[in-house]
């Protein structure tokens, strides 16, 4: 009867998160367009649109360490709902402010926006596990992945319209509300307290005293790779690869859009970006059945192999297919895209709990740091080159990482277990979660 009730104490505070999720995802697809928009609109300047990005970006490149550290120590549902309420009332202020200050603002809510987004997913992926069981963690990220899907299909779809036809005050508040309708679903979800941290080396080779891993290396999350097993740190490399790829397909959409249909660019960008999220969203419904039958999703190999299908079909994508083509390519390129996150949150989530969040504090600043470089080159190329050559070369760049990481998996296979905090950890098989502390 317990066993009843703690399963559907799990199932509820499962769904309530995954509710946040899609409903927080909406928000931040929504003023994606509508922010970028504005500021377009209020400066007239395409540089202003661009810095405004870059700042956003980066405030997210460096929350990333600072994320891992907070999630490692705090209760994270509290974090997530800090920042959600935080972001909330910086869009509140940007609509009330008076029209002389709202630049100023506007560069407030980018650093408010990139530090809430990356503390926000830092937080959820380190406490999924927790929550949903180590059996269950595959599951709940193809969810995650779905609920992530749909919220950018209504993002984008009605973020023009609602600009348009209610303006953007309206729209701000609306992605307000989302926001705060996330915390407050949050809000009913448990706090638990994370495992203290320990330390990213252990044994007698573990450096000691001045030169122990205290310093800007233990703080970045950078000694933390040292105690992880290497095939999740390759594992990090190739998904900042692939985010410098996908930049080049988020930055050429656009001019491809205008070159292949001038006279519908905004159609064309719809079918293609539609196409991707519905692939991502049937790779998150299929990976979450494949997770409820055998309880696990994927492999190092089956994540390298979709990161590198990923970019192979978004380069042919750029190739100037009819439309009878381009569907199922870009179809194609949202499957594989979303079976690889699925297969590699969940893999990382399997690392000690102590050591989860300073990982993810430091993988999020590495895919951050590959998108923003991403960002900057291929805005830069698409000047002297067309799309297809510039997504060729940086999705190219991506895959040639992909498959040194496959290449290295069949000469050398190194997924195995995380070196173990203590010997109470040092058994075969699956490992025991701790017992977290639960607080209302």
């Amino acid at each position: 009867m317990a066993k009843a009730a703690d399963a559907g104490r799990i199932a509820r505070d499962l769904r309530l998160v995954v509710a946040a999720h899609a409903v927080s995802t909406y928000g931040s697809y929504l003023n994606l367009v509508a922010l970028g928009l504005f500021t377009l609109e209020l400066t007239g300047s395409a540089a202003q649109t661009g810095l405004f990005m870059a700042v956003r970006l980066a405030a997210g490149f460096l929350m990333g360490p600072v994320s891992g550290l907070l999630a490692g120590r705090y209760h994270r549902t509290r974090l997530m709902i800090g920042a959600d309420v935080l972001s909330a009332a910086t869009l509140a202020l940007l609509v009330a402010v008076p029209a002389g200050a709202r630049l100023a603002a506007l560069y407030a809510l980018a650093v408010v926006l990139g530090c809430g987004q990356t503390l926000w997913g830092v937080a959820l992926r380190s406490e999924l596990p927790d929550l949903a069981g180590p059996q269950r963690r595959a599951r709940a990220n193809a969810r995650l992945v779905a609920a992530r899907s749909v919220a950018m299909l209504l993002g984008f779809a009605s973020a023009g319209v609602l600009v348009a036809g209610l303006g953007y005050e309206v729209a701000f508040l609306l992605d307000a509300g989302t926001y705060a309708l996330s915390a407050g679903l949050l809000a009913r979800v448990p706090a638990r307290r994370p495992v203290a941290a320990a330390p990213e080396a252990t044994g007698p080779s573990a450096p000691t005293g001045p030169s122990a891993p205290t310093g800007p290396r233990s703080w970045a999350g950078v000694g933390v790779l040292r105690a992880v097993a290497p095939v999740v740190v390759a594992m990090i490399g190739v998904r900042a690869a692939d985010a410098f790829g996908s930049a080049a397909h988020n930055v050429g959409i656009p001019v491809q859009a205008s070159l292949v249909r001038p006279d519908s660019p905004a159609a064309y960008a719809a079918v293609f970006l539609t196409s991707w999220a519905v692939g991502s969203l049937a790779a998150g419904r299929w990976c979450a059945r494949l997770a409820a039958g055998t309880g696990g999703v994927g492999s190092p190999r089956a994540f390298g192999v979709a990161t590198c299908l990923m970019s192979l079909f978004f380069v042919l994508a750029f190739t100037d297919p009819p439309l009878w083509l381009l569907i199922p390519l870009t179809l194609a390129a949202g499957a594989a895209d979303g079976y690889a996150e699925i297969s590699y949150t969940t893999r990382l989530q399997g690392v000690d709990e102590s050591r989860r969040a300073r990982l993810f504090g430091f993988a999020s600043a590495a895919q951050n740091a590959g998108f923003g470089l991403g960002m900057i080159g291929c805005s830069a190329a698409l000047d002297r080159a067309a799309p297809f050559t510039v997504v060729a070369v940086a999705h190219g760049v991506a895959c040639a990482v992909a498959l040194a990481f496959l290449l290295a998996q069949t000469v050398r296979p190194s997924d195995r277990r995380d070196p173990p905090t203590d010997p109470a950890d040092r058994h075969d098989g699956p490992s025991t979660p701790r017992t977290a502390e639960v607080t209302p």
